[in-house]
């Protein structure tokens, strides 16, 4: 299992790049370190997923979408397979699987326990302090959906 986890601590650090940042935000995410998380997000830092059109503060959507899959999935976890960053150091573009086996309803899945592994993007944009500005996240939730089981749209 090829991991880019790194043990970088580098948070606020005008000398951290986006691509430092990610690695150290999914190695807390890795770790379910919900207040950890956030705290590398500028306290502007917003947060979309994409397939749910949900967007808003990291202090409200991030905090909780990520508690709601760490309680459905207790044993989520995550892969980072490829990291790049754009010519500025500014923005990260992340590839990461990520899993984990559900034991309770949750985002309208009813449980059946049932496990997933599936592939995100991350796009994350980092302010000149090195706190995350903005985290957009990309994934098929439709496949999301079949590997939990669910069938229908309700």
């Amino acid at each position: 299992m090829n991991d880019l986890s790194s043990d970088i601590n580098l948070v606020h650090s005008t000398t951290a790049s986006a691509k430092d940042i990610a690695i150290q935000f999914f190695d807390r995410y890795r770790s379910q370190q919900v207040n950890d998380m956030v705290a590398l997000f500028a306290s502007e830092g917003t947060v979309e997923y994409v397939p749910f059109n949900g967007q808003g503060l990291v202090t409200e959507v991030g905090v909780s979408s990520w508690n709601g899959l760490i309680d459905a999935f207790p044993d989520l976890t995550n892969q980072v397979t490829i990291v790049r960053q754009n010519e500025t150091h500014r923005v990260a573009f992340v590839d990461v699987v990520i899993s984990g086996t559900q034991v309770k309803d949750a985002f309208g899945i009813p449980n059946q326990g049932k496990h997933y592994d599936l592939r995100h993007l991350f796009v994350i944009e980092i302010n000149d302090e090195g706190e995350i500005l903005s985290m957009v996240a990309f994934w098929d939730n439709a496949d999301w959906y079949r590997q939990l089981g669910k069938t229908k749209l309700d």
